[in-house]
C-alpha cells in the first residue's frame, strides 16, 4: 500500500512536472508566433514603403524622361537657327525655348527606405532572388545617371549662365520655365533687351549646346534601365505583397 502511494506520488510528480513543461513550451511557442507576426507585419510595412518610392521614382524618371525629349528636340531648332541665323524666331518665341535649357531634371537619388534596408541588413531577407539583384543594382544605375546630371549642373552654371546674363533678360527667359507647376511672376520691369542673335553667333553658344546633347544621350539609356528597372521592382513586390 505504501508503495502504490508512492507510485502515486511519483507519476503525479511527473504530471505537474509534464504539465510545466508543456506551459513553458507552448508560452514559447506562443511569443515566437507573435514574434513572427511581429517580424513579417514590419516586412509587410517596409515592403509597402518601398513599392511607394519606387512609384515615385517611376513617376519622376517617366517625368524627366519626357523633359529630356523636349530639350533635345530645342537643341536641334537652336542649332538650325545657328546655321540659318534667318530663321531666328521672335524674343517671346525664343524666351521658351531658351526656358526648356535651364531644366537641369535634378533626379532625387535620396532613398531612405532602400538605405534602411541596406544599413539593417534586412536585405538579405528578401527570398525573391530577382527582387534582391535589382535592389543591389539601382544604387550603380543611379550614380551612371547622376554622373551625367552634375556635368549638365557644372557646365550650366559656368557656360550657359554667364552667356544668358550677356545677351539675353534672364528674367524674361524664367517667366516662360514651366516644370511641375513652377511660374515665376511675369510683368516685372527689366532693362535687358534680349539678343539672341548675339546668342546664337557665339562658339560657346554652340559648343555649350552640342556638350549638352552629348550628356543627354549618354542618360537615355540610364533612364531606359532605371525605368525598366523600377517597374519590374513594383511588379515584384506586389507580387509578394500580394502572396
Amino acid at each position: 500500500m505504501e508503495q502504490n502511494k508512492t507510485r502515486t506520488y511519483v507519476l503525479y510528480a511527473f504530471g505537474e512536472i509534464a504539465l510545466v513543461m508543456i506551459g513553458i513550451l507552448l508560452a514559447l511557442q506562443v511569443n515566437n508566433w507573435n514574434e513572427e507576426r511581429k517580424t513579417q507585419r514590419e516586412e509587410r510595412i517596409l515592403l509597402e514603403n518601398l513599392k511607394t518610392d519606387f512609384e515615385t521614382r517611376l513617376t519622376e524618371l517617366k517625368e524627366f524622361s519626357e523633359a529630356r525629349e523636349e530639350i533635345i528636340s530645342n537643341i536641334h531648332r537652336i542649332a538650325g537657327m545657328i546655321r540659318e541665323p534667318e530663321t531666328i524666331l521672335p524674343d517671346e518665341e525664343m524666351n521658351r525655348i531658351m526656358a526648356t535649357q535651364n531644366n537641369l531634371l535634378l533626379f532625387n537619388d535620396q532613398f531612405k527606405i532602400l538605405d534602411i534596408l541596406f544599413s539593417t541588413g534586412k536585405i538579405d531577407n528578401i527570398s525573391d532572388k530577382q527582387l534582391k539583384t535589382l535592389l543591389l543594382q539601382w544604387p550603380q544605375h543611379v550614380e551612371e545617371m547622376m554622373e551625367e546630371q552634375r556635368l549638365r549642373q557644372q557646365i550650366a552654371s559656368e557656360r550657359l549662365q554667364p552667356l544668358q546674363y550677356q545677351y539675353l533678360s534672364y528674367r524674361e527667359v524664367m517667366e516662360n520655365f514651366n516644370f511641375r507647376g513652377y511660374q515665376m511672376a511675369r510683368g516685372v520691369p527689366r532693362l535687358k533687351e534680349p539678343d539672341y542673335r548675339g546668342l546664337l553667333s557665339d562658339p560657346q553658344f554652340e559648343n555649350y549646346l552640342a556638350h549638352v546633347e552629348l550628356l543627354h544621350t549618354v542618360n537615355e539609356n540610364d533612364y531606359e534601365t532605371l525605368i525598366r528597372n523600377a517597374e519590374k521592382i513594383i511588379e515584384l513586390l506586389e507580387s509578394k505583397l500580394e502572396g
